[in-house]
C-alpha cells in the first residue's frame, strides 16, 4: 500500500507541477504546495490511525477512527486559519492543493481500509 500511495502522490504532484508551471504564479505555487502537504499529512495520519485500530473490536475501531477524523479536521482547520490569517498565503492556491490531495488521500484511505478488512476476514476464515 505504501508503494500505491507514493505512486499516486507522485503522479498528482507531477500533474500539479505541470499545471502550476503553465498557469501559476510564485505565490500560488507555494500556497498550493502547502495545501498539498497538509492533505498528504492528513492522509498519512489517517493511515496510521486505521493501522492502529484495525485489530481492535468494532466499537473501539469506530471510536478511534471517528475521533481521529475529528481531531485531524480540527487541527487542519486551525492550521488553515493560521496560514490564511497570520502567514497571508494565497487562498486559492492553498485551498486547491488541500482539496486535491485531501480527496485523493481520502479515497486511498477507503481503499486501504477495505483491503485491510478483507485481509482480516481471510485470516479469520483460515484460522477456523
Amino acid at each position: 500500500m505504501v508503494k500505491t500511495v507514493s505512486a499516486v502522490v507522485i503522479a498528482c504532484g507531477f500533474v500539479s507541477a505541470l499545471v502550476i508551471w503553465k498557469y501559476g504564479t510564485g505565490d500560488f505555487a507555494g500556497s498550493y504546495l502547502l495545501g498539498a502537504l497538509l492533505g498528504v499529512l492528513n492522509g498519512v495520519i489517517g493511515f496510521l490511525t486505521i493501522e492502529k485500530f484495525i485489530d481492535r473490536s468494532a466499537i473501539v475501531f469506530l471510536k478511534g477512527v471517528f475521533l481521529g477524523m475529528g481531531v485531524r479536521l480540527a487541527l487542519l482547520l486551525g492550521v488553515f486559519v493560521l496560514l490564511i490569517e497570520v502567514a497571508h498565503v494565497h487562498i486559492v492556491g492553498l485551498v486547491s492543493g488541500l482539496l486535491i490531495f485531501y480527496f485523493t488521500m481520502t479515497i486511498l484511505e477507503v481503499i486501504f481500509l477495505n483491503k485491510r478488512i478483507e485481509l482480516r476476514k481471510a485470516m479469520k476464515a483460515n484460522k477456523q
